[in-house]
């Protein structure tokens, strides 16, 4: 069965694109027509889907996390409902308007309809947008009988780490904005204002100042090789990020970011916020618990942390507590040993870490906001300075020959 690209007009007068698995073109015609669809292109997906063609479409139809929470409340819903799996897919695929995920639906709806399959089987298909934490509860609610209330508790999971997530982003939005003004503010002061000046600079007839030569010396480097230093500067950059995918270097860069002033505490507190409300909604679900460690731990951002459940998971394999391993690795704080080793104690370890979940949410929300207000005013004086210092340079000649003339 081979795997087919389309573009179609859909029911509703839509213009979709999506995949889907037929035998053959035929097939593939038949499979629209039935879905109401009519067909405007059909190409087998080796014949166009290069890697080019896939990053493109990862970058403009890319399915979010507040996408997918929605799209799993809505599931859960229709299937409490008393609606079949079938039926409750279709409605949402109509109802969707990220075309990308509307693709995804149809495919996942025509493995379970046509091949059979669970809708666990369905999402391995797309790994890349349903993570293992999602397909591992979707796994353990299918074997469980309990779909309906893991895709109540996952949908309810996905929409606290979209909430935190957008905060994270929506508060480094400004310092990341004032930084970027403010370097191409310089670079066009020094490239293309101060050059201006240079002639007025040479009648003064005087000597210039120490600050003011060095100032018209960089400005005319850079009026010259500006085109050279965007190069150089993008090669750095590439170069850079090639090294921090290495995974040596970046379980250093991980565990330095974790001891930084303020900025390392926020890191720990929303590590400990995900990993705790992934495994507690795991081991809720009913998925046993070094299943649910080795999920969590390929959650983990920082690889210093994920590095540590390797030995989690070995440890409590071997018959020692969650709490004694954790404890161990001398990474996470005292609060979380303590509130896991209760959980261990009371048999009620999913609910302990949840609520530990809601705390380190709580805390990382605070530490963005301290961590903001500390970044914005030191990055309004560093850029303030740099272009006062520019200014100053300027200036100085100017206020010598007033000096000299009165």
């Amino acid at each position: 069965m081979a795997q087919f690209n389309y573009t179609a007009i859909s029911g509703t007068n839509q213009r979709i694109s999506g995949t889907i698995r037929c035998q053959d073109r035929d097939d593939c015609l038949r499979q629209l027509k039935l879905r109401c669809y009519h067909p405007l292109e059909i190409t087998e997906a080796s014949e166009k889907s290069d890697g080019l063609t896939l990053v493109l479409r990862g970058l403009f139809q890319r399915v979010s996390v507040s996408n997918l929470a929605t799209f799993t409340r809505q599931l859960s819903a229709l299937l409490r409902a008393g609606l079949p799996m079938i039926k409750a897919l279709a409605i949402l695929r109509r109802q969707i308007h990220n075309k990308r995920l509307v693709g995804i639906i149809e495919d996942i709806e025509e493995t379970v309809a046509r091949d059979g399959g669970t809708l666990a089987e369905a999402l391995e298909e797309h790994s890349r947008v349903f993570d293992a934490v999602y397909r591992g509860l979707v796994r353990a609610g299918e074997e469980g009988g309990k779909l309906v209330e893991v895709l109540g508790d996952l949908a309810i999971h996905l929409s606290k780490s979209a909430r935190l997530r957008g905060q994270v982003i929506g508060a480094f939005i400004y310092p990341t904005f004032i930084s970027f003004l403010g370097f191409a503010a310089v670079f066009v002061l020094m490239t293309f204002v101060i050059p201006q000046f240079k002639e007025l600079f040479e009648n003064v007839g005087n000597k210039m100042p120490l600050p003011t030569r060095i100032l018209i010396n960089a400005s005319d480097f850079m009026a010259q090789w500006w085109w050279a230093i965007l190069m150089i500067f993008g090669f750095i950059l590439t170069v850079m990020i090639v090294i921090l995918r290495r995974p040596s270097v970046r379980k250093r860069i991980d565990r330095t970011a974790l001891e930084i002033p303020i900025l390392g505490s926020m890191f720990v507190k929303l590590e400990i916020s995900r990993i705790s409300r992934t495994l507690g909604t795991l081991l809720n679900s009913g998925v046993g618990i070094l299943t649910a460690l080795r999920v969590t731990g390929e959650t983990a951002k920082n690889r210093a942390i994920k590095e540590t459940f390797s030995e989690i998971i070995k440890g409590v394999s071997s018959g020692e507590p969650v709490a004694a391993v954790l404890e161990k690795a001398n990474l996470y704080p005292p609060l979380m040993i303590n509130l896991v080793r209760t959980g261990e104690e009371t048999g009620e370890l999913p609910a302990m870490l949840m609520e530990l979940a809601a705390i380190y949410e709580d805390e990382a929300e605070r530490a963005i906001t301290s961590a903001v207000k500390l970044i914005e005013p030191l990055l309004i004086v560093i850029v303030g300075g740099v272009v006062a210092s520019i200014v100053a340079a300027v200036m100085l000649p100017i206020l010598e020959a007033n000096t000299m003339v009165s």
